[in-house]
């Protein structure tokens, strides 16, 4: 009879717990080995799968034991096999996925996850896939495939402009932070800070707004920029949430005692220290904690037992002290207590609001600062294109003028001279009408000279590379160096301007050699790099001080001008007696 009522009641019990059982919630350890055995009794092969799901959790997250949560998911992904539950099964795989990358096995996390990526594409759920291809891309940049990783975040950034699914949208740009501080590009990592920070402000997330504000401190102690780091430190500190055990304040509070210690106010560091320290060893003392609970309730040791045992009469001890002043003080006025506690809460709540607003404020002014700082930019670029198109144009006026106009008066000159010497032949002896003749002949030369120069036709009519053969041609003789052009796979069309450019890039360098380097070889490559014209130029000249670059000439700074206005980039190398380099990238579509 007894054993009866035994089998009836943990049938009831059986169901109770299965029917309370849900996967959103959280158990500790034991109830979910309880759990697991009602529903073994019961045989819910749903519940065994999503109960096993957690057990796979705990497994990995408590106790860093990834075998045993690999088989665990193992047993998880059976039972959904069992009650033909696709989603479990996809959602398992994803767990499996992610577990792997903690554990290491960066390639078989990469194979699973790439599998789902094919069946979330396929069955259109973009909110899955999303997180998929953010997992991916912690996959590799854990691996260390950097391209491939920035690939999939790309593309995980791009779903969610769909999504606008705020919270993964703050891990994406987390993550970016994250990168760019590893690569020191500051500037792009300051700017992601920024943007991190107005979304969570915007969804009233304090605490991802104080955790973007502390990237923002971090970033510019890194800068060198110590009282920015303290403004946007103190800023993160007082928006942060109370949290007795915050991993983000105990951040803080270390960066904060780092950059006083640096600003030579080492009283406000050591406070800060101190506070860092307490944190610190509060969250030393909870994770002990937990993890001896964690232990004895797997393994059930004696000696852990024993730690545990000790640690709690400790807790008990301190308890009993705080309940000893508390009883004092409500005995002396709780009243008062209340009264103050919700004063205190209500100026808290105020002061925060006026926080915000003020840091959401000021953050507004330097956005604002920073598009008329772009659009500054953009006003000296577009004169600087004004002034360049001009330029252009005025030479092909002034090249037309001189070839057609003077061009064409001095060879009527001359035309006149050998008609005046053919009617008497003696002018041929006589020496004043000979060099005249010759003085008119290198006049008619010059004039198209700088004519070609100002206007080159070979450019217009034949192109780019026949045009540089075309300037390196007048340079041919002993008095010239030797001049060697080369080109690889050059585009069959370029833009009108930019090749003008180019040809005006590479006869300004031409011309500062032949006047200033005393250069006995140049050599000028040009190949196409993906979408870019890559121009490389070097002399053996005796090149000159780069620190006093600005004073060598108006030559140089005309070419980067242009290569600013074609939003390219110019490296120049030289030192004095070791000739001259230049490396200039311009994007040709």
């Amino acid at each position: 009879m007894r054993y009866f009522i035994f089998i009836i009641w943990f049938f009831i019990a059986g169901i109770t717990l299965n029917a309370q059982f849900n996967k959103d919630s959280t158990y500790a350890y034991q109830d979910l080995n309880k759990i697991l055995e009602l529903a073994r009794t019961n045989n819910d092969q749903k519940t065994l799968a999503e109960v096993y799901i957690k057990l796979a959790d705990y497994e990995g997250d408590v106790f860093a034991e990834f075998e045993k949560s690999f088989e665990y998911y193992r047993r998880a992904l059976e039972y959904f096999k069992v009650t033909r539950d696709s989603n479990g099964v996809f959602e398992t795989n994803h767990s499996i996925a992610k577990r792997y990358t903690d554990a290491g096995f960066y390639e078989e996390s990469i194979n699973l996850l790439q599998n789902l990526v094919i069946i979330y594409s396929r069955n259109k759920k973009i909110s899955k896939l999303a997180n998929v291809y953010f997992d991916l891309n912690r996959a590799y940049k854990l691996k260390g495939e950097n391209e491939l990783s920035i690939e999939y975040l790309k593309k995980a950034e791009d779903l969610n402009k769909t999504l606008k699914d705020t919270v993964l949208l703050t891990k994406i740009l987390f993550d970016k932070i994250q990168t760019f501080e590893l690569n020191f590009d500051l500037d792009s990592a300051l700017t992601t800070a920024f943007t991190v920070f107005n979304i969570n402000t915007e969804s009233e997330n304090q605490e991802m707004a104080a955790k973007s504000l502390f990237h923002i401190g971090y970033i510019n102690k890194l800068q060198n920029d110590l009282p920015k780091a303290i403004k946007y430190l103190s800023k993160s500190e007082n928006i942060i949430p109370f949290q007795p055990y915050s991993e983000l304040r105990k951040y803080i509070y270390k960066e904060l005692a780092d950059v006083y210690a640096r600003s030579s106010m080492e009283g406000k560091g050591y406070g800060y220290l101190m506070k860092y320290t307490l944190l610190n060893d509060s969250i030393l003392n909870k994770n002990r904690l937990e993890t001896f609970t964690n232990l004895a309730l797997k393994y059930g040791s004696k000696e852990k037992q024993s730690s545990i045992e000790l640690l709690r009469i400790e807790k008990q001890y301190a308890e009993q002290k705080n309940n000893a002043q508390r009883r004092t003080l409500y005995i002396l006025g709780i009243g008062l207590f209340i009264v103050t506690l919700s004063i205190y809460f209500i100026v808290k709540f105020y002061d925060q609001r006026i926080t915000t607003t003020r840091i959401i404020t000021e953050q507004k002014e330097e956005i604002n600062q920073q598009q008329i700082r772009e659009l500054e930019d953009n006003v000296k670029m577009s004169s600087m294109r004004s002034v360049i198109e001009g330029q252009e144009i005025e030479r092909e006026r002034i090249a037309k003028d001189l070839h057609d106009s003077l061009g064409g008066l001095l060879s009527t000159i001359k035309l006149q001279f050998d008609y005046v010497r053919s009617k008497n032949q003696e002018l041929s002896a006589q020496k004043e009408y000979t060099k005249a003749h010759a003085l008119l002949d290198t006049a008619v030369d010059e004039v198209r000279t700088i004519s070609r120069n100002l206007q080159p036709g070979s450019l217009h009519n034949l192109g780019l590379v026949p045009a540089i053969k075309d300037l390196i041609n007048r340079f041919e003789g002993e008095v010239y160096p030797d001049i060697d052009f080369q080109y690889y796979e050059m585009p069959e069309k370029i833009d009108k301007m930019i090749s003008l450019s180019v040809y005006r890039i590479i006869q300004e360098l031409v011309t500062n050699t032949l006047k200033h380097a005393n250069a006995t070889e140049i050599l000028i490559q040009i190949n196409t790099e993906v979408n870019e014209l890559v121009i490389q130029y070097e002399d053996d000249g005796i090149g000159f001080d780069k620190d006093n670059l600005k004073r060598t000439g108006m030559g140089l700074e005309n070419i980067k001008s242009r290569v600013n206005y074609m939003h390219g980039n110019i490296i120049i190398d030289s030192s004095k007696g070791e000739g001259m380099s230049v490396l200039i990238r311009i994007k040709y579509k």
